[in-house]
């Protein structure tokens, strides 16, 4: 069985113009309110005003280690390979999927 971090930055929607985390740990939740991230019940939340922005929030993002929650339909992870094809460049980044409620896979791109 996987131990899960107990701390992380889990990008769970970015498909729309707020980006929405799930962060578990003191210093994660410092990295991302440094960011610009508001917290809001169990979600953190940041407003972007275009693509360019989103981009560069991204980018730091993948800079403290988030995990991009894996998915198809526009989850974080497919929006990432939407925005390599348009010519965006990322440095390597890793997401994460389940396949029970205790198991899961953190991969990298």
């Amino acid at each position: 069985m996987n131990i899960f971090p107990k701390e992380f930055i889990i990008v769970v929607d970015m498909a729309d113009d707020i980006i929405k985390l799930k962060v578990a740990g003191e210093n994660e939740k410092n990295k991302v309110k440094s960011i610009g991230f508001s917290e809001e019940k169990d979600i953190m939340k940041l407003e972007v005003n275009n693509v360019s922005e989103k981009i560069e929030v991204i980018n730091t993002l993948i800079s403290e280690g988030a995990l991009f929650l894996y998915g198809h339909g526009w989850y974080p992870s497919e929006l990432l390979e939407h925005y390599k094809e348009q010519g965006f460049k990322f440095k390597e980044y890793k997401i994460i999927s389940w396949s029970t409620p205790d198991k899961y896979l953190i991969e990298e791109r």
